[in-house]
């Protein structure tokens, strides 16, 4: 990364202590809370920055905006709470899913996202 801000120093601290990728509303909300003043710009900034710096990976899922985590993370999955829409990290994978690909197909790669409820919105539930 560039030149080192309290902002920038805030936003990466941010990401790297989540329990899961982040979007950048909520990158922007858990930074702010740390740093006051930081804005979004700033966020999108940092956050394009550590992709280009691979400090950071993008984590695609099928709802809502792209999401960040570190890039030093290693090989994980993640669950989506479908209630509050918070994503969690998840540790391990199934692995052999080669048996699942066609015949001929080559397996490169592979994303699993679990769908459910969190502990905390089944508990809001009850």
């Amino acid at each position: 990364m560039s030149r080192k801000t309290l902002q920038r120093d805030a936003i990466l601290a941010v990401v790297t202590e989540a329990d899961g990728p982040l979007s950048p509303m909520e990158i922007l909300a858990a930074a702010t809370a740390r740093q006051p003043g930081i804005g979004l710009a700033t966020v999108y900034r940092t956050v394009k920055r550590g992709l280009e710096d691979g400090v950071l990976r993008a984590v695609d899922l099928p709802t809502g905006p792209a999401r960040y985590e570190p890039a030093d993370r290693g090989h994980h999955h993640h669950f989506e709470c479908r209630s509050c829409h918070h994503v969690y990290d998840i540790e391990g994978c199934p692995g052999r899913l080669e048996k699942l690909v066609p015949t001929g197909f080559t397996l490169e790669s592979h994303d699993l996202v679990l769908h459910g409820v969190c502990d905390a919105c089944a508990e809001d539930a009850a």
